[in-house]
């Protein structure tokens, strides 16, 4: 029995770390977003929907008003319209 703690342990200690230092990866230039407040901030600057953005990432509509809300306060702005700028995306470009 101790043996399976130790090796269930040592895969949840490896687990963690892996998920915190992809948690502190920042898209390129970037600082302090994380990584699915960015997916969801280059969507919305490329001119989906919320509901698409909700569609396309398996995610709710409450997850991607949350992002968003936490994309513009970090970028501090206060409207949709302003992410291409504060991103430098061109709205015309297409997101996969």
């Amino acid at each position: 029995m101790g043996s399976w703690t130790t090796v269930g342990s040592s895969v949840d200690r490896r687990r963690s770390s892996r998920d915190c230092s992809e948690r502190r990866t920042d898209p390129p230039g970037v600082r302090g977003f994380l990584p699915s407040e960015w997916r969801v901030a280059r969507l919305a600057a490329d001119g989906r929907t919320n509901r698409q953005i909700a569609q396309s990432l398996y995610v709710t509509l409450k997850t991607v008003e949350t992002h968003l809300a936490h994309a513009y306060a970090k970028l501090g702005i206060a409207r949709r319209g302003d992410l291409p700028g504060a991103l430098g995306t061109d709205i015309t470009s297409t997101a996969d």
